[in-house]
């Protein structure tokens, strides 16, 4: 009896589903670069009472490429990192970002633990 109790009479542990997980997460979304799609992803973050931590986006040399009739040539990566909320809510409100087609492909989400 290595634990003090036989293997025989140990209970299964159930767990918990990923929807209940509460966490900060690390996002990333590939965005159409136009007025208001930075607002349009924070509001639906809030919708769903997610915090922003941070938010980054960089055109990849520097500068907006536009092409000949004025609009962003391509997507621009955006990183998010948001404080502590449940992984529903993330998916909830990413699937309103992307109804809103303000981003292109499908996001990445990373949990991020804590000790």
């Amino acid at each position: 009896m290595p634990f003090g109790r036989p293997a025989s009479r140990l209970l299964a542990t159930k767990k918990a589903p990923m929807e209940r997980h509460e966490g900060g997460y690390y996002i990333r979304l590939m965005a159409r670069d136009f007025a208001g799609t930075a607002a349009t992803i924070a509001t639906r973050l809030a919708e769903q009472k997610i915090s922003i931590e941070s938010i980054v986006q960089r055109h990849p040399n520097g500068k907006l490429d536009m092409t000949e009739t004025g609009k962003p040539a391509e997507p621009v990566p955006v990183l998010l990192i948001t404080y502590a909320t449940s992984e529903d809510a993330v998916h909830r409100a990413l699937h309103a970002v992307r109804a809103d087609k303000v981003i292109t492909g499908r996001p990445q989400v990373i949990r991020i633990e804590k000790n």
